[in-house]
């Protein structure tokens, strides 16, 4: 408000500057149009000289200093970085509604019990996270099932609180359930190929780990029997020495 009285008082003067020159020509209706001019010519300089207001923030979080090398160093550019966060962001507050309603409606916890959905939820979000350059592999979960899933459930849950419920709704709730269903069984189905690498290369350590123990027990055992055998000639020798 402060700057705005500022504003207005150097435009009043530049008119009253304006006015005074015109006036040097006698004429009335010079010093006034000098007078219009100059304000003007003021007015459009503070205009263009006013600071320009902020971007407001998205009510994404801000960056960590580690999150900030993480993407980084996954070779992510400025760019990618706001988009994959921006996206990430819209996919945390989903899953958080779909918690919130698997808690609120009892139908919609047994449904995602029976198919492990939020900790699939959150397993698949986090994998996301680790690996941000897969993001465009991830992009049927983030961009349709997931938003879908969201959709569904809320309108679930509307459906619930009708005082009446005929016999089509009763029918048009199950099919809401098993569609969420599929829903569900189809994102683990897509998490499951998204980590597929991990787990083959979990299961490659494990074969190969499985293949030395034999090999490490079999020259402990042969070592433990050279022992043995030189332990018992050594013996053999002592008592030849004493005959």
């Amino acid at each position: 408000m402060k700057q705005k009285r500022h504003s207005g008082l150097r435009i009043t003067i530049w008119a009253l500057l304006g006015f005074g020159i015109g006036s040097m020509s006698g004429r009335l209706g010079i010093a006034l149009f000098t007078a219009i001019v100059f304000g003007f010519a003021r007015w459009l300089g503070e205009r263009l000289g006013a600071p320009k207001e902020q971007v407001q923030p998205t009510g994404v979080p801000p960056l960590s200093a580690s999150m900030s090398d993480h993407y980084q160093t996954s070779g992510l550019t400025d760019s990618e970085i706001q988009v994959f966060r921006d996206t990430m962001d819209a996919a945390a507050k989903q899953i958080t509604t779909i918690e919130t309603l698997t808690e609120a409606v009892p139908k919609l916890k047994q449904v995602a019990l029976n198919h492990d959905l939020v900790p699939v939820l959150h397993a698949y979000f986090k994998a996301i996270v680790d690996q941000p350059k897969r993001l465009p592999e991830a992009a049927n979960f983030l961009y349709d099932h997931l938003p879908n899933l969201e959709r569904l459930m809320t309108r679930y849950q509307t459906i619930t609180h009708h005082e009446v419920k005929s016999a089509d709704t009763f029918a048009v709730l199950d099919q809401a359930e098993q569609a969420i269903g599929q829903l569900a069984d189809n994102i683990t189905n897509q998490y499951q190929a998204f980590v597929a690498d991990d787990i083959e290369d979990l299961e490659s350590e494990i074969a190969l780990t499985q293949k030395q123990i034999p090999e490490t027990s079999s020259g402990k055992h042969a070592a433990r029997e050279n022992n043995t055998q030189e332990e018992l000639i050594a013996h053999d020798g002592t008592q030849q020495s004493h005959q």
